[in-house]
């Protein structure tokens, strides 16, 4: 089992860690995540953005979309402020992300729509952390 460092806002840390940042997960992203990061030797980073409307530090979100090595992003649980954001968030290579919705214009920005964490299994995010 790996050290994991959680981070959250307005907080950041500066390792050569892979980092991983979760946008509004839901229980069920948070209980897959556990289940993956068993099989995972090395250290990484946790950042958890779910802040409610009165306090939210969109700043600190942008920074760390630029900066984590992956991203989750779980739209239909995000604040209204953070939704304003989507297409910008969504856009980044590094960004999966999460919706109910059948269809959305999301689809003509990125590829990278997802159902699961199995991702996080395979590519590169799993290979360099086996290393």
């Amino acid at each position: 089992m790996p050290n994991i460092t959680v981070i959250t806002p307005p907080d950041k840390v500066y390792n050569f860690n892979k980092s991983i940042l979760l946008i509004y997960p839901d229980t069920t992203i948070k209980d897959e995540l556990q289940n993956i990061i068993q099989d995972i030797d090395a250290d990484f980073n946790l950042y958890l953005y779910s802040l409610d409307d009165k306090e939210q530090n969109i700043p600190w979100l942008l920074d760390l979309v630029k900066q984590c090595d992956k991203i989750i992003f779980n739209v239909d649980a995000s604040s209204f402020e953070v939704r304003q954001l989507a297409s910008f968030i969504i856009a980044h290579q590094n960004v999966f992300w999460l919706t109910k919705e059948a269809e959305t214009v999301y689809n003509n920005l990125s590829s990278n729509r997802i159902y699961d964490l199995s991702f996080l299994t395979t590519g590169d995010f799993c290979e360099s952390q086996e290393q």
